[in-house]
């Protein structure tokens, strides 16, 4: 069922704006007509919308909470729906849920509703939802997605802030470099050429770094530029050269494995919330594999599912592969033997939880002092540089 842009006016004259999932224009018009508002003009949509943000992330765990409240008081689920599209602040939200209200009372499944919008419903929320429909909890469901999206929310947040600092350090080193290269140092190179006698080492090379600064600076930008360029575009015409670059990604000391055991995290935490919800090992991994925007890791777990499909035993494909933590795979492997395997992937999410926030700890430990030491460093030299010779040049002045 195609998208469609339209604008209305109301019978009082106002006017307004929107986007409707309808098979035909007429539709369109007859559905405003309820509304009491006329088509004046009607589109069809080529693109989806694209504002899966984390903004609107907000507003989607804040919509599964009233869902799961409203739910558990017994209320049916048009009139939930309708609820949620009379509340919402969001206006995007609002035309969403009214053609979701649309579509339901018309006869579809929820989730079959939802697909129409898959940059704001993803798969594993529509999974999620479809499993529960069928098992009749979507109370549940929606209880454990407004967690998710809030643990989610969370741990982005920490991240961010954990990173805030570091990176405000390395900024100040990086501007502190431009404004003594570009204009400080020029013209402390004027008095210093002005002094007779042999310069020191450093302030010979404080002066050939502030003379190549800026030729450095703009042939480093250019390099990445086109470098960067370059491989966007092969990556574009060869899905091979793109899984590749993902895989050196992965390879970059300390960050490649810190960015890995993100992904993985997220992973787990919607394998497990899959598998909780009663769907089957192979459709979760299905499912869990979509996150990845690493296509190397995606083709990992592509593989893994493979493997199980010829009946090999879910922890000897993940041991195969070698992407996973040795904790990962005997935890796994305990939850096979057992029949316990949902606790045992709680139990790796948490480990994978764990490893990011002592990485991230690490990370500060580290950073903080060595950026002062670096601003120190950078300080002492352009202060040796000028001075020693200006002092040089006193005592010969004194003799």
């Amino acid at each position: 069922m195609p998208y469609f842009n339209y604008s209305s006016v109301t019978y009082q004259g106002q006017k307004k704006k929107g986007i409707m999932t309808a098979s035909s224009s007429r539709e369109v018009q007859n559905r405003l007509e309820e509304r009491r508002e006329y088509l004046i003009h009607c589109r069809e949509k080529t693109t989806h919308l694209r504002f899966f943000s984390s903004f609107h992330k907000k507003y989607l765990e804040e919509i599964c909470i009233h869902f799961k409240e409203m739910s558990q008081a017994g209320i049916p689920l048009l009139d939930i729906l309708e609820s949620i599209k009379r509340t919402s602040l969001s206006l995007q939200f609002k035309n969403i849920f009214e053609d979701i209200y649309f579509l339901v009372r018309n006869g579809s499944l929820l989730s079959e509703a939802m697909t129409y919008y898959p940059q704001i419903f993803n798969q594993v929320f529509i999974g999620i939802i479809k499993a529960a429909e069928a098992t009749g909890k979507l109370t549940t469901a929606f209880e454990q997605l407004a967690n998710l999206l809030n643990e989610q929310q969370k741990f982005r947040i920490k991240v961010i802030q954990s990173l805030r600092y570091p990176t405000l350090l390395l900024g100040m080193i990086f501007l502190l470099m431009n404004v003594l290269s570009i204009f400080v140092i020029p013209q402390l190179q004027v008095l210093i050429t002005s002094l007779e006698g042999d310069l020191p080492l450093s302030t010979c090379i404080l002066i050939h770094v502030s003379d190549k600064f800026p030729f450095i600076l703009l042939s480093g930008g250019l390099w990445i530029g086109i470098s960067g360029s370059l491989l966007f575009i092969l990556s574009w015409l060869s899905q091979r050269i793109k899984t590749y670059c993902h895989k050196i990604i992965l390879q970059i000391p300390f960050f490649g494995a810190f960015f890995k055991e993100i992904m993985l995290f997220h992973f787990f935490q919607v394998l497990t919330l899959l598998y909780q919800n009663n769907i089957n090992i192979i459709e979760s991994l299905e499912t869990a594999k979509k996150i990845f925007n690493n296509l190397f890791l995606k083709q990992k777990i592509t593989k893994i599912i493979e493997k199980i499909r010829r009946g090999c035993g879910l922890e000897k494909a993940f041991k195969e592969e070698e992407i996973f933590a040795s904790y990962s795979v005997r935890m796994l492997e305990i939850g096979m033997q057992t029949g316990e395997l949902g606790p045992c992937l709680h139990f790796i999410t948490q480990h994978y939880r764990q490893t990011i926030e002592q990485k991230i700890s690490k990370i500060l430990t580290y950073l903080e002092p060595a950026a002062l030491m670096i601003m120190g460093g950078i300080m002492f030299w352009i202060v040796s540089a000028v001075f020693v010779p200006l002092y040089q040049q006193l005592t010969v002045l004194d003799l």
